[in-house]
């Protein structure tokens, strides 16, 4: 059921960001403030922590609709996902190799939401004391507030590790530099830099320093939602950031940085701490990814009449069974090698459910590597006597499906490779726990008919070159058309070969060097080369070195 309405989410957010000085301006300097004032402030503070949730599924075009139109960006940038037709356009030139044209919205969509928490974490900060910040009895007294506070550290430390993924992928190797943490990343603000800063802009940080940035905000915000959280203050709707979505974000954080050990060590935290669980194989072909309320989905965006953006959505675009550009001949299908790995090589895999592996579907053709049974309607799938057919005139015309931004699933995956990794550098005890962590997934993910194969293959995985290339495989099955692909494919950096069903004439990746990481960690924006006065000597160092 859909319980709460933000049809009042982005008037709020443009109304703290506009008069933010003004209401600040109502309580006196220094010293204490009154409980009323400290309450208006939480309530400026919910509507602005609402405001940066509601521009993760703020839309501008049919292939511009906030964080999962970014995830299908990285998919189709790999390669995992595909276009065979391009009737209607969107999405083509991600399919064809040329997301780099995103970039100017990538970087618009974060620091639109690194600006507005600096925003509001200049309000808090200019009327609670330092000292106040670790005061346990203070922050309990003040619990609605202080957990605001964490949300909104929380969601700049994720919109920095979004941006540092796509504009400098690691902190080690960096393609045509070598291994240097002081190589030059992206500007950083903060609330200091946001109150005094009056150059429109601000220099290039350095790698390690956007990194420590990252790791300071998430591991703030879990200090309070580990406080909040253990006296019962937990968040209300699945779309806010709590203590699970900063771990998630963190051990992603550290795994994508190469620093494995605190991978694995946040990883497994978020593991014993949860209350939320693997999809179980019951279910694997039922929910259609579609319902926030499913046990293994730790954060999503619960979609209502009110927040829809109908066509202009992942299922308006990905899911034949919704009206949509999918259902219309635009299909968004699986890469079609990869496909023929999970049936030629992993028989054992009940995710074959998930993609469509014939060439019609009720006489229609052209539905081949569908999402069809992972990503659809379930409101059309559960109607009585109804046969899901594809181009039927009876389909889900409300795009009432929720989004999923993060599954319990991915600390199993982001623990079995960073324990995978410390193997290979020698921790003999890691391999076995690699091998538990990915294979309590996979023991989900099992046809009942085919459990001897799947013995088989997990007694392979003491190999260490197979277990490396199941986790990689791992990740591009579990979690297609999720966002992971891109980078799961820089992380192992391996030749790849695409199916035919795209529309791009290059088919084969090539690992030499470094050279397909580089090739897909996108420039910064030319409009901020312009516009940011301190890029212009960085800027043309970049460039030489291209």
């Amino acid at each position: 059921m859909k319980k709460h309405l933000y049809i009042f989410v982005a008037v709020a957010a443009m109304l703290l960001q506009s008069c933010a000085a003004g209401w600040l301006e109502q309580y006196p300097e220094g010293g204490s403030i009154t409980e009323k004032q400290f309450k208006d402030m939480e309530n400026a503070l919910e509507g602005s922590v609402l405001g940066i949730y509601s521009s993760m599924y703020q839309y501008g075009a049919h292939d511009v609709f906030g964080q999962r139109s970014i995830d299908m960006y990285g998919d189709f940038t790999c390669g995992d996902m595909a276009m065979s037709t391009r009737n209607y356009g969107w999405f083509a030139d991600d399919d064809m190799g040329q997301a780099y044209t995103r970039r100017a919205y990538l970087w618009a969509y974060y620091y639109d939401i690194v600006h507005q928490c600096n925003m509001s974490l200049n309000a808090f900060d200019e009327k609670v004391d330092k000292a106040k910040k670790t005061d346990s009895t203070f922050i309990m007294d003040h619990s609605a507030l202080f957990y605001y506070y964490a949300e909104i550290l929380g969601m700049r430390g994720w919109a920095y590790a979004n941006l540092q993924k796509w504009f400098c992928y690691t902190r080690s190797y960096i393609a045509g530099h070598g291994y240097d943490d002081n190589y030059l990343s992206i500007p950083l603000y903060t609330e200091e830099v946001t109150v005094a800063d009056t150059t429109l802009g601000n220099p290039l940080s350095s790698v390690k320093d956007v990194y420590a940035r990252i790791e300071e905000d998430l591991t703030t915000a879990i200090y309070y939602f580990d406080l909040l959280e253990g006296n019962g203050i937990r968040r209300s709707l699945k779309q806010e950031m709590c203590g699970d979505v900063a771990r998630l974000t963190l051990a992603y954080n550290y795994l994508n940085g190469e620093e494995y050990d605190k991978a694995a060590a946040m990883a497994d935290e978020f593991i014993s701490k949860t209350t939320y669980t693997i999809l179980p194989r019951a279910e694997l072909n039922t929910t259609g990814f579609a319902e926030i309320n499913s046990n293994n989905w730790v954060w999503g965006q619960d979609v209502n009449v009110q927040t829809t953006t109908s066509l202009a959505s992942f299922f308006g675009q990905c899911d034949i069974y919704s009206y949509s550009y999918a259902w219309a001949g635009d299909v968004k299908g699986i890469d079609e090698n990869l496909l023929k790995e999970m049936t030629d090589k992993h028989k054992w895999d009940a995710r074959t459910l998930w993609f469509n592996q014939t060439y019609t579907i009720g006489g229609i053709k052209g539905c081949q590597y569908a999402p069809d049974g992972k990503f659809f309607s379930p409101g059309v799938q559960r109607k009585v006597g109804y046969t899901r057919k594809a181009k039927s005139t009876e389909l889900d015309r409300d795009w009432l499906c929720d989004h999923v931004f993060m599954r319990t699933e991915l600390a199993y995956l982001i623990a079995a490779e960073a324990y995978y990794r410390l193997a290979a550098y020698g921790d003999a005890s890691a391999a076995s726990k690699a091998v538990a962590r990915l294979t309590a997934v996979t023991d989900e993910r099992v046809l009942a008919e085919n459990a001897a194969e799947y013995a088989t293959w997990k007694a392979s995985l003491s190999d260490e070159n197979t277990l490396r290339a199941e986790i990689k495989y791992n990740w591009r099955v579990e979690f297609w058309g999720e966002g992971f692909g891109l980078q799961t494919a820089r992380r192992f950096d391996e030749k790849v070969t695409l199916g035919n069903n795209h529309l791009r004439a290059e088919k084969d990746f090539e690992p030499s060097n470094n050279k397909w990481i580089y090739k897909t960690t996108f420039e910064i924006p030319s409009s901020e080369q312009y516009y940011n006065p301190w890029l212009n000597s960085d800027v043309t160092t970049l460039a030489t070195d291209e």
